[in-house]
């Protein structure tokens, strides 16, 4: 009898502790939301934001610990990103389109030797944590692709 509890205690406690990970992994994910749903400071913000333009996509996530929002964004005809805290709407990051000749000369060289080209590229210049990177999207190989470079042109993803 006294086996058969053990057991059975021991089968509750890794219930609770497989579904505590599985909730606590879950809370890490992306999850679409829609402007309603985000925090009163982080709303102003987007709409201080994209007041000329229109909200694409919002994606709640965590980073660093902390609840930000993922928005996309087209103001004046470009597709703008914007990293925002859920806390404060404080803006964390951003990603502006530019024009692949605006890349820096090692990041220019280093995209072409990638694609092999420079034509049909779509650049994006990104502002995170105070770090800049470039992605850089066209078709290799018959398929899309992005690749993230620094300012050195070095890849980082």
């Amino acid at each position: 009898m006294q086996t058969k509890i053990s057991c059975l205690m021991m089968a509750l406690t890794l219930t609770a502790g497989v579904a505590g990970l599985v909730a606590g992994c879950a809370s890490t994910k992306e999850q679409r939301v829609s402007l309603a749903q985000m925090s009163a400071p982080a709303r102003a913000t987007v709409e201080k934001e994209t007041a000329d333009g229109k909200v694409d996509q919002i994606d709640k996530e965590v980073e660093k610990g902390k609840v930000v929002y993922d928005v996309e964004a087209t103001v004046g005809g470009k597709h703008v990103e914007f990293l925002i805290a859920d806390a404060d709407g404080a803006i964390l990051g951003t990603e502006n389109q530019i024009e692949f000749r605006e890349l820096p000369e090692p990041v220019r060289a280093a995209a072409e030797k990638h694609f092999g080209t420079s034509t049909g590229l779509t650049v994006m210049k990104g502002v995170e944590y105070g770090k800049t990177h470039y992605e850089v999207e066209g078709m290799k190989n018959g398929k899309k692709v992005e690749v993230t470079f620094d300012p050195t042109g070095k890849r980082t993803e």
